[in-house]
C-alpha cells in the first residue's frame, strides 16, 4: 500500500512543480488508500490530527500563505499520525521546504525573474511525509 501512496505522491510532486496544482483526484486517492490501510490493520484513522491540520490549513489558505491543495494534502497525510507525532511531521515538512525555497529563489533570480516565484510546496510536504515514515 505504501508503494501506491508513493506513486500518488510522485504524481502530486510532478503536477505541483509543472503546473503549481495539486489535483483533488490525487488527494482523494491518497485519502482512500490511507483509509484502506487503516481498515486492513484494524485501526482507526487519526481524524483529529487531520482536522487540526485542515483547520490550520484553511486559515493559511485564507491568508494566502499556502494553496488549498497544499492544505488538503497536509490534512490527508496528517491523518496517518497521532497528535503526539504531528509536530514532528510539520517540522520535517518545514525543513524539507528550506532547500525548495533556496532552489526556487535561485532559479527565479537566474532566469531574470521569468520563472515563477511561487513554491511547489507539495514537494516539501511529500518529502516531510516520507522522512517521517522512514524515521
Amino acid at each position: 500500500m505504501i508503494f501506491i501512496i508513493i506513486v500518488l505522491l510522485l504524481r502530486v510532486c510532478y503536477t505541483d512543480v509543472r503546473n503549481r496544482i495539486i489535483e483533488n483526484k490525487c488527494v482523494i486517492a491518497i485519502f482512500l488508500v490511507n483509509l484502506l490501510c487503516f481498515i486492513i490493520n484494524r485501526q482507526l484513522p487519526y481524524f483529529l490530527s487531520a482536522l487540526i491540520v485542515f483547520f490550520v490549513g484553511v486559515i493559511c489558505v485564507l491568508t494566502h500563505c499556502v494553496g488549498a491543495g497544499d492544505a488538503k494534502l497536509l490534512a490527508v497525510l496528517g491523518m496517518t499520525f497521532p497528535l503526539r507525532e504531528l509536530p514532528d511531521f510539520i517540522f520535517l515538512v518545514a525543513v524539507s521546504g528550506l532547500p525548495l525555497i533556496l532552489i526556487t529563489y535561485c532559479v527565479h533570480w537566474l532566469s531574470n525573474k521569468k520563472f515563477s516565484k511561487t513554491l511547489p510546496y507539495g514537494v516539501a510536504i511529500t518529502s516531510g511525509y516520507l522522512l517521517k515514515i522512514l524515521i
